[in-house]
Protein backbone atom coordinates (compact mmCIF):
# COMPACT_ATOMS: atom_id res chain seq x y z
CA UNK A 1 0.00 0.00 0.00
CA UNK A 2 1.32 3.29 -1.09
CA UNK A 3 2.27 5.61 1.93
CA UNK A 4 -0.40 8.59 2.15
CA UNK A 5 1.51 11.91 1.49
CA UNK A 6 1.01 14.97 3.89
CA UNK A 7 3.89 17.23 3.72
CA UNK A 8 5.07 18.66 0.38
CA UNK A 9 8.94 20.82 0.89
CA UNK A 10 8.52 24.38 -0.28
CA UNK A 11 11.57 25.88 -2.24
CA UNK A 12 12.68 27.41 1.31
CA UNK A 13 13.43 23.52 2.18
CA UNK A 14 9.97 23.57 4.63
CA UNK A 15 7.78 20.79 4.94
CA UNK A 16 4.22 22.19 4.36
CA UNK A 17 1.33 20.28 4.78
CA UNK A 18 -1.07 19.24 1.73
CA UNK A 19 -3.95 20.62 2.57
CA UNK A 20 -1.95 24.36 2.73
CA UNK A 21 -1.26 23.68 -0.46
CA UNK A 22 -3.11 24.65 -4.02
CA UNK A 23 -4.51 22.63 -6.57
CA UNK A 24 -2.48 24.65 -8.95
CA UNK A 25 0.90 24.18 -6.96
CA UNK A 26 -0.09 20.49 -6.63
CA UNK A 27 -0.66 19.95 -10.45
CA UNK A 28 2.28 22.18 -11.58
CA UNK A 29 4.66 19.85 -9.13
CA UNK A 30 2.94 17.02 -10.63
CA UNK A 31 3.79 17.60 -13.90
CA UNK A 32 7.13 18.90 -13.59
CA UNK A 33 8.13 15.44 -12.12
CA UNK A 34 6.26 13.71 -14.37
CA UNK A 35 8.35 15.63 -17.61
CA UNK A 36 11.46 15.22 -15.48
CA UNK A 37 10.95 11.77 -15.63
CA UNK A 38 10.10 11.32 -19.22
CA UNK A 39 13.59 13.32 -20.14
CA UNK A 40 15.73 10.94 -17.38
CA UNK A 41 14.55 8.19 -19.41
CA UNK A 42 15.10 9.56 -22.75
CA UNK A 43 18.60 10.80 -21.64
CA UNK A 44 19.34 7.39 -20.53
CA UNK A 45 17.91 5.58 -23.81
CA UNK A 46 19.85 8.20 -25.87
CA UNK A 47 23.46 7.35 -23.92
CA UNK A 48 22.45 3.17 -24.65
CA UNK A 49 22.15 4.16 -28.51
CA UNK A 50 25.54 5.89 -28.05
CA UNK A 51 27.00 3.49 -26.06
CA UNK A 52 26.44 0.24 -28.12
CA UNK A 53 26.53 2.26 -31.49
CA UNK A 54 30.32 3.10 -30.64
CA UNK A 55 30.83 -0.44 -29.23
CA UNK A 56 29.60 -1.88 -32.83
CA UNK A 57 31.71 0.57 -34.81
CA UNK A 58 34.84 -0.73 -32.05
CA UNK A 59 33.94 -4.18 -33.41
CA UNK A 60 34.03 -3.52 -37.19
CA UNK A 61 37.18 -1.34 -36.90
CA UNK A 62 38.92 -4.53 -35.47
CA UNK A 63 37.96 -6.21 -38.71
CA UNK A 64 39.61 -3.63 -40.83
CA UNK A 65 43.79 -3.08 -41.74
CA UNK A 66 43.93 0.61 -40.86
CA UNK A 67 41.81 3.11 -39.38
CA UNK A 68 41.93 6.51 -39.99
CA UNK A 69 45.43 8.04 -38.09
CA UNK A 70 42.94 10.80 -36.24
CA UNK A 71 40.50 8.12 -34.86
CA UNK A 72 37.62 8.92 -37.20
CA UNK A 73 35.78 5.97 -38.96
CA UNK A 74 32.57 5.61 -41.10
CA UNK A 75 31.17 2.23 -42.58
CA UNK A 76 28.00 2.28 -44.74
CA UNK A 77 25.49 -0.78 -45.23
CA UNK A 78 25.67 -3.10 -48.31
CA UNK A 79 23.36 -1.33 -50.04
CA UNK A 80 25.12 2.25 -49.69
CA UNK A 81 21.62 3.62 -48.58
CA UNK A 82 22.90 4.28 -44.97
CA UNK A 83 26.60 5.45 -43.22
CA UNK A 84 27.67 5.36 -40.08
CA UNK A 85 30.18 7.43 -38.78
CA UNK A 86 32.26 9.10 -35.83
CA UNK A 87 34.22 11.95 -35.85
CA UNK A 88 37.01 13.45 -34.24
CA UNK A 89 37.03 16.70 -33.90
CA UNK A 90 40.57 18.35 -32.73
CA UNK A 91 41.01 22.37 -31.78
CA UNK A 92 43.86 24.70 -31.98
CA UNK A 93 45.59 25.64 -29.05
CA UNK A 94 48.26 28.32 -30.14
CA UNK A 95 50.79 29.36 -27.53
CA UNK A 96 51.71 33.72 -26.82
CA UNK A 97 53.57 33.69 -30.50
CA UNK A 98 50.79 33.72 -32.30
CA UNK A 99 50.56 37.16 -31.23
CA UNK A 100 53.89 37.82 -33.24
CA UNK A 101 52.10 35.54 -35.90
CA UNK A 102 49.56 38.23 -36.79
CA UNK A 103 51.85 41.16 -36.13
CA UNK A 104 53.81 39.89 -39.25
CA UNK A 105 50.89 38.55 -41.30
CA UNK A 106 49.11 41.78 -40.67
CA UNK A 107 52.25 44.16 -41.34
CA UNK A 108 52.54 42.59 -44.77
CA UNK A 109 49.05 42.91 -45.70
CA UNK A 110 49.66 46.62 -44.65
CA UNK A 111 52.69 47.11 -46.45
CA UNK A 112 51.28 46.30 -49.39
CA UNK A 113 47.61 47.96 -49.42
CA UNK A 114 49.67 51.11 -48.49
CA UNK A 115 51.90 50.80 -51.98
CA UNK A 116 49.88 49.27 -54.13
CA UNK A 117 46.10 48.98 -53.19
CA UNK A 118 43.68 46.80 -54.41
CA UNK A 119 40.66 44.54 -53.72
CA UNK A 120 43.37 41.61 -53.75
CA UNK A 121 45.04 42.43 -50.46
CA UNK A 122 42.22 44.30 -48.75
CA UNK A 123 40.53 40.36 -49.13
CA UNK A 124 43.72 39.09 -47.97
CA UNK A 125 43.82 41.39 -44.58
CA UNK A 126 40.20 39.96 -43.96
CA UNK A 127 40.82 36.81 -43.98
CA UNK A 128 44.37 36.91 -42.02
CA UNK A 129 42.25 39.04 -39.37
CA UNK A 130 39.70 36.43 -39.36
CA UNK A 131 41.66 33.57 -38.68
CA UNK A 132 42.90 34.72 -35.44
CA UNK A 133 39.47 35.04 -34.19
CA UNK A 134 38.84 32.79 -31.20
CA UNK A 135 35.67 31.50 -31.07
CA UNK A 136 33.65 31.22 -28.05
CA UNK A 137 35.19 28.48 -25.95
CA UNK A 138 38.43 30.35 -26.75
CA UNK A 139 40.05 28.15 -29.89
CA UNK A 140 41.03 29.35 -33.34
CA UNK A 141 39.64 27.54 -36.52
CA UNK A 142 41.38 24.43 -37.13
CA UNK A 143 40.43 24.85 -40.95
CA UNK A 144 41.52 29.09 -41.06
CA UNK A 145 44.42 28.60 -39.79
CA UNK A 146 45.51 25.58 -41.84
CA UNK A 147 44.31 27.80 -45.11
CA UNK A 148 47.10 30.69 -43.90
CA UNK A 149 50.05 27.61 -43.68
CA UNK A 150 48.83 26.59 -47.36
CA UNK A 151 48.85 30.27 -48.63
CA UNK A 152 52.69 30.56 -50.64
CA UNK A 153 53.62 34.21 -50.04
CA UNK A 154 57.38 35.22 -51.32
CA UNK A 155 58.06 37.75 -48.38
CA UNK A 156 60.29 36.95 -45.36
CA UNK A 157 57.91 38.12 -42.72
CA UNK A 158 54.76 35.99 -44.30
CA UNK A 159 57.41 33.20 -44.14
CA UNK A 160 58.79 33.91 -40.87
CA UNK A 161 55.36 34.70 -39.91
CA UNK A 162 54.29 31.01 -40.74
CA UNK A 163 57.13 28.94 -39.24
CA UNK A 164 56.00 31.13 -35.66
CA UNK A 165 52.36 29.63 -36.70
CA UNK A 166 53.54 25.78 -37.11
CA UNK A 167 55.57 25.56 -34.10
CA UNK A 168 53.59 27.35 -31.66
CA UNK A 169 49.92 25.07 -32.44
CA UNK A 170 49.25 22.70 -30.13
CA UNK A 171 46.20 20.10 -31.72
CA UNK A 172 43.99 19.54 -28.25
CA UNK A 173 41.77 16.25 -29.00
CA UNK A 174 37.92 17.93 -28.93
CA UNK A 175 34.37 16.25 -28.76
CA UNK A 176 33.44 13.04 -30.74
CA UNK A 177 31.05 13.37 -32.74
CA UNK A 178 28.46 10.20 -33.90
CA UNK A 179 26.64 10.12 -36.82
CA UNK A 180 23.97 7.96 -38.65
CA UNK A 181 22.78 8.85 -41.99
CA UNK A 182 20.22 7.76 -44.63
CA UNK A 183 19.25 8.10 -47.94
CA UNK A 184 16.72 7.13 -50.46
CA UNK A 185 19.17 6.13 -53.72
CA UNK A 186 22.36 6.29 -54.28
CA UNK A 187 22.31 8.98 -56.65
CA UNK A 188 20.73 11.12 -53.54
CA UNK A 189 22.64 13.05 -50.85
CA UNK A 190 23.03 11.35 -46.73
CA UNK A 191 20.30 12.84 -44.51
CA UNK A 192 21.69 12.96 -40.87
CA UNK A 193 19.07 11.42 -38.13
CA UNK A 194 19.45 14.12 -35.99
CA UNK A 195 18.17 13.21 -32.24
CA UNK A 196 18.29 16.74 -31.81
CA UNK A 197 15.09 17.79 -28.87
CA UNK A 198 15.17 21.15 -30.88
CA UNK A 199 15.06 18.88 -33.96
CA UNK A 200 11.59 16.66 -32.90
CA UNK A 201 9.12 20.04 -32.26
CA UNK A 202 5.63 18.53 -33.12
CA UNK A 203 4.07 19.91 -36.96
CA UNK A 204 1.74 22.44 -36.37
CA UNK A 205 -1.10 20.16 -38.14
Amino acid sequence: MAKKITTMRDSNGQDVPVKYVSAYDKLRDKITRRIEARFRKARAALEAVVSESIADLDELAKCKESLGAKGNFQARSFDALIQVSIRQQYNILLDERVVRARELMLGYVEGVLAKIGGNDAQALKLIVAEAFKANAQGFLSTGKIMSLLRMEIDNADWRKAKQILQDAIKPQKGKRYLACEVRRSTQEDFRQIRLDIADCWPSEN
